[in-house]
Protein backbone atom coordinates (compact mmCIF):
# COMPACT_ATOMS: atom_id res chain seq x y z
CA UNK A 1 0.00 0.00 0.00
CA UNK A 2 1.41 3.49 -0.93
CA UNK A 3 0.95 5.33 2.14
CA UNK A 4 3.27 7.98 0.85
CA UNK A 5 1.31 8.60 -1.92
CA UNK A 6 -1.78 9.26 0.18
CA UNK A 7 -0.28 11.50 2.16
CA UNK A 8 0.78 14.00 0.05
CA UNK A 9 -3.07 13.46 -1.00
CA UNK A 10 -4.72 14.17 2.39
CA UNK A 11 -2.15 17.20 2.47
CA UNK A 12 -3.20 18.91 -0.71
CA UNK A 13 -6.91 18.28 -0.07
CA UNK A 14 -6.65 19.93 3.16
CA UNK A 15 -4.88 22.96 1.85
CA UNK A 16 -7.57 23.17 -0.43
CA UNK A 17 -9.95 22.85 2.57
CA UNK A 18 -8.94 25.37 4.47
CA UNK A 19 -7.24 27.99 2.49
CA UNK A 20 -7.44 30.95 4.98
CA UNK A 21 -3.74 29.96 6.25
CA UNK A 22 -2.45 30.92 2.66
CA UNK A 23 -3.99 34.54 2.40
CA UNK A 24 -1.63 37.65 2.76
CA UNK A 25 -2.68 40.09 5.44
CA UNK A 26 -2.65 43.63 3.92
CA UNK A 27 -1.91 46.46 6.83
CA UNK A 28 -4.55 49.00 7.35
CA UNK A 29 -2.67 52.54 5.81
CA UNK A 30 -3.71 54.16 9.08
CA UNK A 31 -1.81 51.93 11.39
CA UNK A 32 1.21 51.43 8.93
CA UNK A 33 1.74 55.06 8.97
CA UNK A 34 0.78 56.19 12.07
CA UNK A 35 4.23 56.25 13.80
CA UNK A 36 5.25 58.31 10.30
CA UNK A 37 2.54 61.17 11.28
CA UNK A 38 3.36 61.23 14.65
CA UNK A 39 7.17 61.85 13.69
CA UNK A 40 6.04 64.79 11.18
CA UNK A 41 3.75 66.13 14.41
CA UNK A 42 6.95 66.62 16.47
CA UNK A 43 9.09 67.76 13.93
CA UNK A 44 6.58 70.76 12.81
CA UNK A 45 5.92 71.17 16.23
CA UNK A 46 9.57 71.53 17.18
CA UNK A 47 10.03 74.04 14.22
CA UNK A 48 7.62 76.05 15.04
CA UNK A 49 9.08 76.26 18.61
CA UNK A 50 12.17 77.24 17.40
CA UNK A 51 10.69 80.25 15.19
CA UNK A 52 9.14 81.62 18.23
CA UNK A 53 11.87 80.84 20.43
CA UNK A 54 14.22 83.22 18.30
CA UNK A 55 11.45 85.31 17.55
CA UNK A 56 11.60 86.39 21.61
CA UNK A 57 15.07 86.46 21.52
CA UNK A 58 15.65 88.70 19.07
CA UNK A 59 13.05 90.87 20.55
CA UNK A 60 13.38 90.79 24.03
CA UNK A 61 17.72 90.33 23.73
CA UNK A 62 18.40 94.19 23.26
CA UNK A 63 15.95 94.60 26.62
CA UNK A 64 17.70 92.36 28.68
CA UNK A 65 20.82 93.39 27.67
CA UNK A 66 20.39 96.76 28.37
CA UNK A 67 19.49 95.93 32.11
CA UNK A 68 22.45 93.75 32.33
CA UNK A 69 25.41 96.08 31.10
CA UNK A 70 23.68 99.17 31.03
CA UNK A 71 23.50 101.78 28.05
CA UNK A 72 25.34 100.03 24.74
CA UNK A 73 25.62 102.26 22.41
CA UNK A 74 28.05 101.84 19.66
CA UNK A 75 31.23 102.89 21.04
CA UNK A 76 32.18 106.30 19.87
CA UNK A 77 35.66 108.22 21.15
CA UNK A 78 36.36 111.29 19.43
CA UNK A 79 39.82 112.76 19.26
CA UNK A 80 39.95 116.13 19.12
CA UNK A 81 43.65 118.96 18.61
CA UNK A 82 44.19 120.16 21.63
CA UNK A 83 45.08 123.51 22.09
CA UNK A 84 47.92 124.94 23.78
CA UNK A 85 47.38 127.16 26.84
CA UNK A 86 48.70 130.41 26.54
CA UNK A 87 50.65 131.65 29.62
CA UNK A 88 51.25 135.15 30.70
CA UNK A 89 54.82 134.07 30.82
CA UNK A 90 56.14 136.63 28.00
CA UNK A 91 55.47 140.15 29.51
CA UNK A 92 52.59 139.71 32.14
CA UNK A 93 50.33 140.92 29.07
CA UNK A 94 48.03 137.77 27.92
CA UNK A 95 46.29 139.85 25.53
CA UNK A 96 49.87 140.95 23.68
CA UNK A 97 51.01 137.27 23.36
CA UNK A 98 47.23 136.02 22.15
CA UNK A 99 47.86 138.86 19.55
CA UNK A 100 51.17 137.69 18.51
CA UNK A 101 49.61 134.18 18.30
CA UNK A 102 47.19 135.52 16.32
CA UNK A 103 49.43 137.46 14.09
CA UNK A 104 51.14 134.01 13.56
CA UNK A 105 48.19 131.12 12.95
CA UNK A 106 46.16 134.42 11.04
CA UNK A 107 42.36 133.05 9.87
CA UNK A 108 40.72 133.22 6.66
CA UNK A 109 38.12 135.77 7.41
CA UNK A 110 35.04 134.71 6.13
CA UNK A 111 31.82 136.34 5.22
CA UNK A 112 28.17 136.68 7.48
CA UNK A 113 26.64 134.75 4.83
CA UNK A 114 29.10 132.27 4.77
CA UNK A 115 29.79 131.91 8.13
CA UNK A 116 25.56 131.37 8.29
CA UNK A 117 25.37 128.81 5.38
CA UNK A 118 27.98 126.98 7.04
CA UNK A 119 26.49 126.92 10.17
CA UNK A 120 23.14 125.65 9.66
CA UNK A 121 24.67 122.52 7.69
CA UNK A 122 26.27 121.33 11.32
CA UNK A 123 23.48 122.65 13.33
CA UNK A 124 20.70 120.70 14.83
CA UNK A 125 17.33 121.61 16.26
CA UNK A 126 16.11 119.31 19.13
CA UNK A 127 12.19 119.28 19.55
CA UNK A 128 10.64 118.87 23.31
CA UNK A 129 7.09 116.91 23.22
CA UNK A 130 6.77 117.05 27.12
CA UNK A 131 8.10 113.39 27.30
CA UNK A 132 11.62 114.94 29.13
CA UNK A 133 10.18 116.58 31.82
CA UNK A 134 13.26 118.74 31.37
CA UNK A 135 11.15 122.34 31.50
CA UNK A 136 13.10 123.21 28.28
CA UNK A 137 11.89 124.45 25.59
CA UNK A 138 12.97 123.86 21.53
CA UNK A 139 17.07 124.20 22.40
CA UNK A 140 20.27 123.49 19.62
CA UNK A 141 22.80 120.97 19.13
CA UNK A 142 26.58 121.37 17.39
CA UNK A 143 27.97 118.66 15.14
CA UNK A 144 30.80 118.49 16.22
CA UNK A 145 31.84 114.70 15.25
CA UNK A 146 31.25 111.65 12.61
CA UNK A 147 32.22 108.12 14.04
CA UNK A 148 31.01 104.80 13.94
CA UNK A 149 28.55 106.15 11.18
CA UNK A 150 27.17 108.39 13.63
CA UNK A 151 26.79 111.88 14.19
CA UNK A 152 27.65 113.63 17.77
CA UNK A 153 26.33 116.19 18.50
CA UNK A 154 27.27 118.71 21.73
CA UNK A 155 24.36 120.27 23.41
CA UNK A 156 23.12 121.57 26.68
CA UNK A 157 22.65 119.06 29.56
CA UNK A 158 19.07 119.36 29.74
CA UNK A 159 18.17 118.44 25.88
CA UNK A 160 17.90 114.35 27.52
CA UNK A 161 18.80 112.84 30.53
CA UNK A 162 17.73 109.61 30.20
CA UNK A 163 20.05 107.31 28.25
CA UNK A 164 16.62 104.87 27.49
CA UNK A 165 14.77 107.80 25.64
CA UNK A 166 15.48 109.79 22.74
CA UNK A 167 15.01 113.51 21.57
CA UNK A 168 13.58 114.09 17.93
CA UNK A 169 16.72 116.40 16.39
CA UNK A 170 16.56 118.37 13.12
CA UNK A 171 19.16 118.58 10.63
CA UNK A 172 19.66 121.09 7.62
CA UNK A 173 17.10 120.36 4.80
CA UNK A 174 14.03 119.04 6.99
CA UNK A 175 16.00 115.54 7.69
CA UNK A 176 15.26 114.20 11.20
CA UNK A 177 16.89 111.42 13.48
CA UNK A 178 16.52 110.17 16.84
CA UNK A 179 19.54 111.38 18.77
CA UNK A 180 20.46 109.24 22.02
CA UNK A 181 22.65 110.50 25.02
CA UNK A 182 26.33 109.18 25.02
CA UNK A 183 27.08 111.27 28.68
CA UNK A 184 26.44 114.64 30.29
CA UNK A 185 28.97 116.59 32.69
CA UNK A 186 26.54 118.61 35.47
CA UNK A 187 29.75 121.53 36.30
CA UNK A 188 29.88 122.50 32.16
CA UNK A 189 26.29 121.81 31.79
CA UNK A 190 27.27 120.29 28.68
CA UNK A 191 26.26 116.82 26.90
CA UNK A 192 26.94 114.52 24.34
CA UNK A 193 24.21 113.09 22.14
CA UNK A 194 24.61 110.78 18.46
CA UNK A 195 22.38 110.04 16.01
CA UNK A 196 23.03 106.80 13.87
CA UNK A 197 23.15 108.44 10.21
CA UNK A 198 20.76 105.30 8.95
CA UNK A 199 18.22 106.75 11.09
CA UNK A 200 17.89 109.80 9.61
CA UNK A 201 15.27 110.37 7.04
CA UNK A 202 14.93 112.88 4.54
CA UNK A 203 12.62 113.88 1.33
CA UNK A 204 16.21 114.47 -0.52
CA UNK A 205 20.10 114.10 0.60
CA UNK A 206 20.43 116.44 3.01
CA UNK A 207 23.76 118.42 3.44
CA UNK A 208 24.78 117.60 6.73
CA UNK A 209 28.46 118.51 7.84
CA UNK A 210 30.98 118.53 11.31
CA UNK A 211 31.51 122.38 12.34
CA UNK A 212 35.14 123.15 12.40
CA UNK A 213 36.17 123.56 16.29
CA UNK A 214 38.57 126.66 16.81
CA UNK A 215 41.42 127.66 19.34
CA UNK A 216 39.76 129.82 22.23
CA UNK A 217 42.29 130.66 23.91
CA UNK A 218 43.03 133.02 21.17
CA UNK A 219 40.42 135.23 21.50
CA UNK A 220 41.12 138.48 23.02
CA UNK A 221 38.69 141.25 24.68
CA UNK A 222 37.33 143.60 21.76
CA UNK A 223 37.16 140.38 19.03
CA UNK A 224 34.18 140.10 16.87
CA UNK A 225 32.52 137.17 17.02
CA UNK A 226 28.75 135.72 15.91
CA UNK A 227 26.29 133.92 17.96
CA UNK A 228 24.06 131.59 16.05
CA UNK A 229 21.47 129.30 17.61
CA UNK A 230 18.64 129.94 20.07
CA UNK A 231 18.12 133.36 20.69
CA UNK A 232 15.52 135.42 22.12
CA UNK A 233 13.61 132.53 22.08
CA UNK A 234 13.86 131.63 18.64
CA UNK A 235 16.32 128.93 16.93
CA UNK A 236 18.19 128.90 14.11
CA UNK A 237 18.46 133.33 14.94
CA UNK A 238 21.75 134.71 14.22
CA UNK A 239 23.32 138.20 16.30
CA UNK A 240 26.55 140.08 15.85
CA UNK A 241 28.53 141.09 19.38
CA UNK A 242 32.16 141.96 20.78
CA UNK A 243 34.01 140.15 23.71
CA UNK A 244 34.05 142.25 26.42
CA UNK A 245 35.85 140.69 28.87
CA UNK A 246 37.72 136.83 29.15
CA UNK A 247 38.28 135.50 32.52
CA UNK A 248 38.87 132.50 34.41
CA UNK A 249 36.45 130.22 36.34
CA UNK A 250 37.14 127.96 39.09
CA UNK A 251 35.75 124.57 38.87
CA UNK A 252 35.46 120.93 40.13
CA UNK A 253 38.74 119.84 38.93
CA UNK A 254 38.77 122.25 35.99
CA UNK A 255 38.96 126.02 35.07
CA UNK A 256 36.99 126.93 32.24
CA UNK A 257 37.49 129.89 30.23
CA UNK A 258 34.60 132.34 29.97
CA UNK A 259 34.50 134.77 27.70
CA UNK A 260 31.53 137.44 27.98
CA UNK A 261 29.65 138.30 24.76
CA UNK A 262 27.53 141.97 24.50
CA UNK A 263 24.24 140.40 23.07
CA UNK A 264 21.32 140.96 25.35
CA UNK A 265 19.42 137.41 26.02
CA UNK A 266 16.58 135.54 26.94
CA UNK A 267 15.51 133.29 29.02
CA UNK A 268 16.54 129.61 27.59
CA UNK A 269 18.59 130.60 24.95
CA UNK A 270 21.65 128.42 24.11
CA UNK A 271 24.14 129.08 20.74
CA UNK A 272 27.37 128.73 19.66
CA UNK A 273 30.32 131.62 19.21
CA UNK A 274 31.66 131.84 16.14
CA UNK A 275 35.11 133.46 15.08
CA UNK A 276 35.44 135.63 11.85
CA UNK A 277 37.20 132.54 10.28
CA UNK A 278 33.82 130.14 10.93
CA UNK A 279 35.31 128.44 13.29
CA UNK A 280 33.40 127.95 16.95
CA UNK A 281 35.17 128.90 19.82
CA UNK A 282 32.72 128.69 22.80
CA UNK A 283 29.33 127.73 24.18
CA UNK A 284 26.88 130.83 25.70
CA UNK A 285 24.32 130.34 27.86
CA UNK A 286 22.96 133.91 29.52
CA UNK A 287 24.63 135.52 32.64
CA UNK A 288 23.12 135.48 35.79
CA UNK A 289 22.11 138.99 35.71
CA UNK A 290 20.47 138.00 31.96
CA UNK A 291 22.36 141.44 30.58
CA UNK A 292 25.15 139.33 28.55
CA UNK A 293 26.04 136.03 26.49
CA UNK A 294 28.39 133.99 28.82
CA UNK A 295 30.55 132.25 26.57
CA UNK A 296 32.56 129.28 28.02
CA UNK A 297 35.75 128.92 25.76
CA UNK A 298 35.91 125.65 23.67
CA UNK A 299 39.58 124.88 24.01
CA UNK A 300 38.63 123.93 28.05
CA UNK A 301 35.84 121.86 27.03
CA UNK A 302 38.18 119.51 24.20
CA UNK A 303 39.56 116.96 26.85
CA UNK A 304 36.40 116.66 28.76
CA UNK A 305 34.67 116.41 25.17
CA UNK A 306 36.68 113.32 24.69
CA UNK A 307 36.60 111.97 27.63
CA UNK A 308 32.27 111.75 27.41
CA UNK A 309 32.54 110.67 23.55
CA UNK A 310 34.63 107.54 25.38
CA UNK A 311 32.15 106.99 28.59
CA UNK A 312 29.74 108.76 30.27
CA UNK A 313 31.32 108.50 33.76
CA UNK A 314 33.70 111.43 34.33
CA UNK A 315 36.84 111.05 37.00
CA UNK A 316 36.67 113.00 40.81
CA UNK A 317 39.47 114.24 42.52
CA UNK A 318 37.63 116.69 44.27
CA UNK A 319 39.61 120.27 44.01
CA UNK A 320 39.00 123.38 42.84
CA UNK A 321 42.47 125.56 41.64
CA UNK A 322 44.19 127.95 39.71
CA UNK A 323 47.10 128.44 37.64
CA UNK A 324 50.62 129.50 39.27
CA UNK A 325 52.05 130.83 36.34
CA UNK A 326 55.52 132.53 35.91
CA UNK A 327 54.52 136.07 36.84
CA UNK A 328 52.42 134.94 39.66
CA UNK A 329 55.19 132.91 40.82
CA UNK A 330 57.97 135.26 40.22
CA UNK A 331 55.85 138.17 42.32
CA UNK A 332 54.51 136.07 45.66
CA UNK A 333 57.38 133.62 45.49
CA UNK A 334 55.55 130.31 44.61
CA UNK A 335 56.69 127.07 42.50
CA UNK A 336 55.08 126.73 39.42
CA UNK A 337 52.12 123.88 39.05
CA UNK A 338 48.29 124.08 39.78
CA UNK A 339 47.20 126.43 43.51
CA UNK A 340 44.49 124.35 45.37
CA UNK A 341 42.22 126.76 46.28
CA UNK A 342 39.35 124.33 47.53
CA UNK A 343 39.22 120.85 48.71
CA UNK A 344 35.71 118.89 48.34
CA UNK A 345 34.61 117.57 51.80
CA UNK A 346 34.79 113.81 51.30
CA UNK A 347 36.11 113.54 47.84
CA UNK A 348 39.63 111.59 47.22
CA UNK A 349 41.34 114.63 47.25
CA UNK A 350 40.18 115.62 50.97
CA UNK A 351 40.45 111.71 51.95
CA UNK A 352 44.13 111.59 50.77
CA UNK A 353 45.17 114.46 52.95
CA UNK A 354 45.12 117.40 49.93
CA UNK A 355 44.58 120.76 51.48
CA UNK A 356 44.20 124.36 50.19
CA UNK A 357 47.21 126.33 49.13
CA UNK A 358 48.87 122.51 48.22
CA UNK A 359 50.30 123.48 44.86
CA UNK A 360 50.04 120.03 42.40
CA UNK A 361 53.27 119.77 40.27
CA UNK A 362 53.00 116.35 38.90
CA UNK A 363 50.67 113.45 38.12
CA UNK A 364 52.25 109.90 37.70
CA UNK A 365 55.38 111.73 37.53
CA UNK A 366 54.48 113.38 34.85
CA UNK A 367 54.67 117.86 35.13
CA UNK A 368 51.67 119.60 35.44
CA UNK A 369 52.15 123.27 35.61
CA UNK A 370 48.54 124.16 34.43
CA UNK A 371 45.04 123.24 35.47
CA UNK A 372 44.10 122.61 31.53
CA UNK A 373 47.15 119.89 31.05
CA UNK A 374 46.20 118.55 34.89
CA UNK A 375 42.61 117.66 34.03
CA UNK A 376 43.27 116.32 30.63
CA UNK A 377 45.87 113.64 32.21
CA UNK A 378 42.85 113.45 34.89
CA UNK A 379 40.31 112.64 32.70
CA UNK A 380 42.09 109.77 31.27
CA UNK A 381 42.27 107.91 34.60
CA UNK A 382 40.07 105.28 35.41
CA UNK A 383 37.36 104.73 38.47
CA UNK A 384 39.03 103.10 41.73
CA UNK A 385 42.70 103.81 40.03
CA UNK A 386 45.30 104.69 42.18
CA UNK A 387 47.58 107.62 41.08
CA UNK A 388 50.31 109.63 42.84
CA UNK A 389 50.18 113.54 43.31
CA UNK A 390 52.97 115.57 43.67
CA UNK A 391 52.72 118.55 45.43
CA UNK A 392 54.52 121.73 46.68
CA UNK A 393 53.33 122.25 50.59
CA UNK A 394 54.19 125.25 52.39
CA UNK A 395 56.17 125.21 55.11
CA UNK A 396 57.80 127.57 58.03
CA UNK A 397 60.80 128.54 55.66
CA UNK A 398 60.02 127.00 52.57
CA UNK A 399 58.27 124.86 49.96
CA UNK A 400 58.52 120.66 50.95
CA UNK A 401 58.12 118.51 48.49
CA UNK A 402 55.18 116.00 49.25
CA UNK A 403 54.05 112.57 47.71
CA UNK A 404 49.93 111.56 47.96
CA UNK A 405 48.28 108.57 47.32
CA UNK A 406 44.96 108.98 45.77
CA UNK A 407 42.03 106.65 45.00
CA UNK A 408 39.96 108.09 42.28
CA UNK A 409 36.49 107.81 41.95
CA UNK A 410 33.81 108.92 39.36
CA UNK A 411 31.18 112.07 40.01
Amino acid sequence: MDYNGRDEKEAQEAQEEFPLYTERIIINPKVKYKRLFSFLKFLGGAVIFGVIACAVIVLLYPYFDKKVNGNNEPAVSLELKKDQYIDDSVDGSLDNVRQDQADTDRLEIKSTAQINEEASKCMVIFENDGSQNTGMNDSVGLIIGDINNAYIIIADSCVLNNYDMAVKAGFNGGAYGEAKLIGSDSYSKVSLLSVQKDSIKADSDADIQVAVLGNSYKMKENDPVIAIGRINGSTGQTKFGNITQITDESSVDNTFEMMSIDIIPSYGDYCYIFNKGGNVVGIARPSGDMMKFQAVGLSDLKPLIETLSASPEIIYLGIKSTNVTSVTAERYKLPLGVYITDVIMDSPAFEAGLQCGDIITALNGNSVLTIQSFSEKLYRCVNGENITLTVKRAGRDEYRELNFSVVLSVR
